[in-house]
């Protein structure tokens, strides 16, 4: 045989296990940059998005904007004081996530936002009779229509309400169960869908406020 031919037939050989290897490393990194962009389920990375500037009224009757939320963690639950099954049951899990967020050692600048949907029956005053029975440190959130829908639409929270001419008082409201969390740079990085656990919750913020730590 050839001694040419046979240089020739090693050299492409050689190339093919080249390629054969750059192809099977770029697979891995690929794999693996897959991995580290969504490694925790109900994050949103590597495109959080950012929360623009929104003014609504909180249960003291203040104005509470996106400066509330800067340099904070923030859980947000969006519903309505009236709502006769999962509102309450949210709220109570997420007080149970404080006990484990503290028992962590976690739980420092950490907040709990109560939005609700349902601002024409839910008045500061009444908001704050609510939060208040669940946890001391709940903040609730209201003020007019306008200001309410300003948050949800950038947010992409849906909510329907079953109001009639005749129900202006006793109406229900679809709304999500989901619990929104943005970070201190007022960012929406996580949401975290039903049903809920209060450890899943607190084990699943912790890896996310660790992880977007890591990025800073």
């Amino acid at each position: 045989m050839n001694k040419r031919l046979i240089v020739n037939g090693l050299g492409l050989a050689v190339l093919m296990l080249l390629a054969l290897g750059l192809g099977v490393y770029s697979a891995h990194r690929q794999a693996e940059q897959q991995i580290t962009a969504r490694p925790i389920p109900g994050m949103l990375w590597p495109n959080p998005k950012t929360i623009h500037p929104f003014t609504v009224i909180d249960h003291s009757n203040q104005a509470f904007g996106r400066e509330q939320i800067i340099s904070k963690w923030s859980f947000m639950f969006f519903g309505y004081t009236n709502c006769p099954d999962i509102c309450p049951v949210t709220l109570a899990l997420m007080s149970q996530v404080y006990k484990k967020l503290a028992n962590m050692n976690q739980l420092d600048q950490v907040q709990t936002l109560f939005v609700s949907v349902d601002p024409e029956r839910d008045s500061s005053e009444k908001l704050a009779q609510y939060v208040s029975y669940f946890n001391p440190d709940f903040i609730g959130l209201g003020g007019s229509q306008q200001q309410i829908d300003a948050l949800t639409s950038q947010l992409g929270v849906p909510y329907y309400r079953h109001k009639t001419d005749t129900d202006t008082e006793h109406y229900l409201v679809d709304h999500s169960g989901s619990l929104f969390i943005s970070d201190p740079a007022g960012r929406l990085v996580a949401i975290l869908s039903t049903p809920h656990d209060a450890d899943e919750i607190a084990n699943r913020f912790v890896a996310i406020k660790k992880f977007i730590e890591a990025q800073s």
